[in-house]
């Protein structure tokens, strides 16, 4: 368990929605775990084309943690993962959220999204 603050942001957006369900399940439970844990679930976090163009796909979910103080301002780079493709890979972020020190370097290759595509 982690008492780093953070908000965990999951796309529910067209494409995302049947593939986030798990990855929110796990998610949740993960945050449950941390005090100062927040999740959130919204619209497309990265303005992605594919959102806007596909009525659905295979590809996943994504997310954003964004590190932030107790009162909830941003503290940091906020990081971006996905896409979340397996249950293996939604316990894997769970994992790595509850536990703490939100380094990207922490999590599998194949779940970081470079900075850039971060918006």
């Amino acid at each position: 368990m982690s008492d780093e603050p953070f908000n965990a942001i999951v796309c529910r957006a067209g494409p995302c929605a049947t593939a986030a369900a798990p990855l929110l399940r796990l998610l949740g439970a993960a945050t449950r775990r941390c005090p100062n844990g927040v999740l959130i679930s919204t619209g497309c976090v990265l303005r992605a084309a594919r959102c806007l163009h596909v009525p659905a796909h295979d590809s996943g979910a994504y997310l954003l943690v964004q590190p932030c103080d107790l009162d909830r301002r941003p503290q940091g780079i906020a990081i971006g993962i996905g896409p979340v493709l397996t249950e293996a890979d939604a316990c894997a972020v769970a994992d790595w959220l509850a536990g703490g020190g939100l380094d990207a370097t922490r999590l599998e290759p194949r779940l970081r999204l470079p900075a850039y595509g971060i918006r």
